[in-house]
């Protein structure tokens, strides 16, 4: 019995921490977060926020390490990749969710739109 208990609380203590973090879309519907012009995210607001921090950097790093992945494989200098990168997330950009333009300033996307053609 003691050990289903044990179970039990250490399986609560590895997702607890989950609970209380934020995801991507969650924070970009929040307009905490956007894609910026560098192909990475950025924080919109600044805050002290440790949980949007480390958000931004592990997504971040992941981005990097796929970035540098791809320019190996396809020949692509990484500032190419990570051009392309952004480019593609703006397309993929919901409503609401924020942006950064080439200028760096930050817009709200007010429509999804594809063009198929």
């Amino acid at each position: 019995m003691k050990r289903i208990i044990l179970s039990c609380y250490l399986i609560s203590l590895l997702f607890s921490h989950s609970v209380f973090a934020i995801n991507l879309q969650q924070a970009k519907q929040q307009g905490l977060v956007g894609e910026a012009k560098n192909g990475f995210i950025a924080v919109i607001k600044l805050d002290n926020n440790a949980n949007i921090h480390h958000l931004v950097t592990t997504v971040n790093n992941h981005r990097q390490n796929t970035y540098h992945a791809i320019s190996q494989s396809h020949d692509l200098s990484l500032i190419e990749v990570k051009q392309r990168a952004y480019h593609k997330a703006i397309e993929k950009t919901q409503p609401g969710n924020f942006y950064q333009d080439s200028n760096g300033a930050w817009k709200k996307s007010k429509k999804h739109t594809l063009n198929y053609s």
